[in-house]
C-alpha cells in the first residue's frame, strides 16, 4: 500500500487501499489512478486534496483486512 501523504483527523498515515469515513459521507476507500490518489465510491472519483480536508476523515481499516467495512 502507498503512502499517500496525508494523515487523518487522528493523525493516522492515510495509504491506498484504506477505508476511510468521511463525516457526511459513507465510508470510502482511496485508490490511485490516472497518477492521482483519489476517493472512491463518490460519484466520479474525486480527487483526495479536493473539498475534503483531512480533519475531516478518520481511516477504520483497509480492503485487505477489513473488507466487511465496504458493506456498510
Amino acid at each position: 500500500m502507498q503512502y499517500t501523504g496525508l494523515k487523518d483527523k487522528n493523525g493516522k498515515e492515510i495509504y491506498e487501499g484504506d477505508i476511510v469515513k468521511i463525516e457526511g459521507f459513507i465510508n470510502h476507500v482511496v485508490g490511485f489512478e490516472d497518477g492521482a490518489f483519489r476517493w472512491m465510491n463518490v460519484g466520479p472519483y474525486l480527487p483526495i486534496a479536493e473539498r475534503i480536508s483531512e480533519r475531516e476523515c478518520e481511516v477504520i481499516g483497509n480492503i485487505y483486512e477489513n473488507p466487511e467495512l465496504l458493506k456498510l
